[in-house]
C-alpha cells in the first residue's frame, strides 16, 4: 500500500526535475545564475509579465515587495550592485507544496543581465525535493526569449 502512495506524493514529475537537493540550505533549495543579453529593465519586464500571468505551467504567483510593487522592486535609485530584486511563489503540480523563488538582476559590462535565482522549499523538513527547486527556476527561465532565443538548461551556472 505504501508503494502505491509514494509516487503520488512526489512534488516534481516533469523534465528538469532530475537535480534533487538534499538539504544544502538546511532545507531543500537551489541557486542558479544565468547571463542574458537583454538589459535589466527588459529582463525584469519579461519576468514580471510571465510571473503575473502565472508562468509557463500556470503555478507561479507574484508577490508584493517591501517597496509596494508586484514581483520586482527597482533598486537603481539606491546605487546598489543589483538593479532589481524580486520574488514569486511556485505551487507544485500536485498542489501540496509551495516554494519561494527569489531573483536579483544585475547589469553586466556588455549591457546584459546576470540573473541570480534562488528557490527554497517552504515546508519544513524538505531534505530531498525531488528536483522541484531546480525545476522552479529552470522551467520559468527556459520558457522566455531574451532576444536570442530561449535558453537551454546547459547555460545555467550552479
Amino acid at each position: 500500500r505504501l508503494l502505491l502512495l509514494a509516487p503520488s506524493a512526489l512534488s516534481c514529475d516533469f523534465d528538469n526535475c532530475d537535480v534533487p537537493d538534499f538539504g544544502s540550505c538546511g532545507n531543500a533549495c537551489c541557486k542558479l545564475t544565468l547571463t542574458v543579453p537583454t538589459s535589466t529593465s527588459a529582463t525584469m519586464e519579461l519576468l514580471n509579465a510571465t510571473i503575473t500571468a502565472s508562468g509557463p505551467d500556470g503555478l507561479y504567483a507574484p508577490m508584493m515587495t517591501a517597496e509596494g510593487t508586484l514581483t520586482f522592486a527597482d533598486l537603481r535609485p539606491y546605487g546598489k550592485a543589483v538593479d532589481y530584486i524580486g520574488q514569486t511563489e511556485h505551487t507544485t503540480a500536485n498542489g501540496l507544496y509551495v516554494d519561494t523563488v527569489n531573483f536579483n538582476l544585475a547589469p553586466t559590462s556588455t549591457g546584459g543581465t546576470e540573473i541570480k535565482a534562488f528557490s527554497i522549499s517552504q515546508i519544513a523538513g524538505a531534505y530531498g525535493d525531488d528536483g522541484q527547486n531546480f525545476y522552479n527556476i529552470v522551467n520559468l527561465l527556459t520558457s522566455l526569449d531574451f532576444g536570442d532565443g530561449q535558453v537551454g538548461v546547459e547555460e545555467f551556472v550552479r
